[in-house]
């Protein structure tokens, strides 16, 4: 399974990649919430989640983005917010709010994805442009 992974990711368009850490957060939260009572779990899978709207977040180009990039950072910010709360006080309610926020983006960005223009990778990874 993680060579068909690795495979995928090394082939994948910039926009599926989005798409793809779209799902793999939303599959993380998911988790979170199923294990909500297991702490380690819990904070397992919401670490990784955390890092990846972190990264998210991070590959936003502010200077062409305008208005999209910054409404985009807000919602990372909050989704961010919530799962750290979440996490910190098991609050299933914050989980299930990060978790309806990211799969709204996804469903977005699979449709915008179709008008999106997204660079070559920098040296920081890809640049996304809305």
């Amino acid at each position: 399974m993680n060579q068909y992974m690795q495979s995928a990711i090394l082939t994948a368009s910039p926009e599926k990649l989005v798409q793809m850490l779209y799902e793999r957060v939303i599959d993380l939260v998911k988790e979170a919430i199923s294990k909500i009572d297991d702490i380690e779990s819990r904070n397992a899978s919401l670490v990784r989640a955390e890092e990846i709207v972190l990264y998210l977040n991070s590959v936003l180009d502010m200077s062409k983005g305008g208005e999209i990039s910054k409404n985009l950072r807000a919602l990372y910010d909050f989704i961010y917010r919530q799962l750290i709360d979440g996490n910190i006080n098991g609050d299933v309610e914050k989980l299930e709010i990060a978790r309806d926020f990211l799969q709204e983006m996804l469903d977005t960005w699979k449709e915008a994805s179709k008008h999106v223009s997204v660079h070559p990778p920098s040296k920081n990874g890809f640049s996304i442009s809305v």
